[in-house]
């Protein structure tokens, strides 16, 4: 009777262990993936604290630290869902009295990738947050994604077309924060490069252009170890403020690297 009992009390257990394996083998634990760009005019560096306005001056030396006219794909922040305060701080205002350039709460679900796009001023900072979609292209497609963004503070529609095509081949109107889908652009064998050019929408006017080279690269190197173009996504986004007539604008345009 002893030993029946000792069974029924072994069989419980062993039971009660593999429910408990199969709970934890069913939990799913995961992170969001953030992209920060800096496209503030006049900012050193936008210092991350993901703890809000604590203060940094113990430990800014070791917080991110994203240059204007640069993002955060480097070093991707991908540790971080749910509900996630964020200030970002110029360096190297970043004491305790400091105060940060935007103060915000971001929500970011579990498999999701996001960007976050601060412009604006010192000033009257401004942000775009979005919530991104790269699409995947399979091998034998041989194309390449590129979207469109204005961050140019200030600055009338702009539109973008191909060099050598009429003015607004690729996109006809974008005005400042207007931010297209990825659109899919051959990177075959022939095609080496596209050069891109953003203009003023009403009067032609050349604001910036980018070449793109390297599309049909297959070679890898110790410089270049992948081609970044064929079956990946990036972005091209206008920087800077507008000229305002006197000859002193100071836009350009950044790539930023998707997946």
């Amino acid at each position: 009777m002893e030993q029946k009992i000792s069974r029924q009390i072994l069989l419980a257990v062993i039971l009660m262990l593999a429910a408990a394996c199969r709970k934890t083998e069913i939990r799913t634990d995961g992170t969001a993936s953030l992209s920060i760009i800096n496209a503030i005019p006049g900012t050193s560096s936008l210092v991350t604290n993901f703890s809000g306005t604590a203060p940094l001056s113990n430990y800014y030396l070791n917080a991110r630290q994203i240059t204007y006219n640069t993002f955060s794909q480097d070093y991707q922040f991908s540790s971080y869902s749910g509900n996630v305060r964020l200030a970002l701080f110029n360096f190297p205002d970043t004491l305790a009295k400091s105060k940060p350039v935007v103060d915000l709460t971001l929500n970011l679900q579990i498999g999701s990738i996001y960007s976050l796009f601060v412009t604006g001023s010192i000033a009257q900072p401004d942000t775009l947050f979005t919530t991104d979609h790269p699409p995947y292209y399979a091998v034998s497609d041989s194309v390449t994604g590129i979207r469109f963004i204005n961050l140019s503070p200030g600055s009338a529609p702009v539109s973008v077309n191909l060099a050598g095509q009429p003015n607004g081949s690729e996109i006809n109107s974008l005005s400042y924060k207007s931010v297209t889908g990825f659109m899919r652009y051959p990177a075959t064998a022939d095609i080496s490069s596209y050069t891109f050019e953003f203009r003023d929408k009403a009067s032609g006017r050349l604001l910036g252009s980018y070449e793109a080279t390297g599309i049909n690269n297959d070679s890898a190197t110790p410089d270049n170890p992948i081609n970044k173009w064929r079956f990946r996504n990036c972005t091209l986004a206008l920087l800077g403020l507008p000229d305002d007539g006197s000859g002193n604008g100071t836009q350009s345009i950044l790539l930023i690297n998707n997946y």
